[in-house]
């Protein structure tokens, strides 16, 4: 994996507004704190990297100048997109919250003095460009002697921020101490299928539902699934189990109608739309292959 983990674009262009200063620091404490729950030591020497656009090379190159005077080594110079050219320099520096808000500041401030149109924010990865940030093991010795209540906080944290593969670990964690484990398979089957790992995926999520039979989430996330995979009569199998937990939802319905009109079951993929729009005449999903279904038989 690439240096490139925490990409944040702050346009700081001429006349921005007032409410920049909270936005960027807000932006850096968000983080900051999805850096540490992934077990990153945030005050350790880290590669900083920062990003300025202008359509005019000059004043670039005039910028250019200034920063590697300071220190900073040159990534990129070159025309990049509608914005003109880019320039790209980092430094391998420590920063807490505080100082590295300065630092934007200071660039900001930069930017202005050289007329560059707009100063784009920042990235920040391991000293090492081609190692991550936080490896596997590391981030399973971080969390490793906390309670395990903290472990799922962490694991949910992740999980709502999208760090899934970190997340998946986390729960992962959990399970092996038997602690909430229908939600953690759920949730690290959720993690797997969104990573591309969706028969590990589907796998999980079967077992939050071994579990827990009532589990009504994991059962449609495996019907729905099993259809992006192709695998439709698994899908109708697994809908159709949800249904018997949830009949009132209406889109299990059309879930069952997608995969029969894929196997030519059209009929019955027409009935249980009828279903679906019995339950919510506005499924625009069902109203659509219902139309199909119509226009096929005819």
């Amino acid at each position: 994996m690439s240096r490139l983990f925490y990409l944040l674009f702050i346009s700081l262009s001429f006349g921005n507004c007032s409410n920049a200063q909270n936005k960027e620091a807000q932006a850096i404490n968000s983080i900051f704190d999805q850096m540490e729950l992934e077990g990153v030591n945030t005050k350790q020497p880290l590669l900083y990297g920062y990003f300025f656009y202008d359509k005019d090379q000059q004043k670039l190159a005039k910028l250019k100048d200034d920063l590697l005077k300071s220190g900073y080594k040159l990534v990129r110079f070159e025309k990049s997109d509608a914005r003109g050219f880019v320039l790209h320099v980092e430094k391998v520096e420590t920063h807490s919250r505080t100082s590295l808000l300065d630092r934007n500041n200071q660039l900001s401030k930069l930017r202005e003095n050289f007329q560059v149109e707009i100063y784009d924010g920042w990235d920040v990865g391991n000293i090492d460009p081609t190692k991550p940030l936080t490896a596997k093991e590391d981030f399973d010795k971080s969390i490793s002697t906390k309670a395990d209540a903290e472990i799922y906080k962490i694991a949910n944290s992740l999980y709502d921020g999208e760090s899934y593969d970190k997340a998946a670990l986390a729960f992962q964690k959990c399970i092996e101490r038997n602690y909430k484990t229908d939600t953690c398979y759920y949730k690290q089957g959720v993690s797997f299928i969104v990573l591309g790992q969706t028969q590990t995926g589907i796998e999980k999520l079967e077992e939050a539902l071994r579990i827990n039979p009532k589990y009504y989430k994991a059962c449609f996330n495996i019907a729905a699934t099993c259809y992006d995979i192709q695998e439709y009569q698994k899908s109708i199998d697994y809908y159709q189990k949800t249904a018997t937990l949830k009949p009132e939802d209406d889109n299990v319905y059309y879930g069952i109608a997608a995969s029969q009109f894929v196997l030519g079951k059209l009929k019955d993929a027409a009935s249980n739309c009828n279903t679906a729009l019995t339950l919510n005449p506005n499924n625009e999903n069902a109203k659509a292959l219902l139309a199909h279904i119509k226009q096929s038989i005819k």
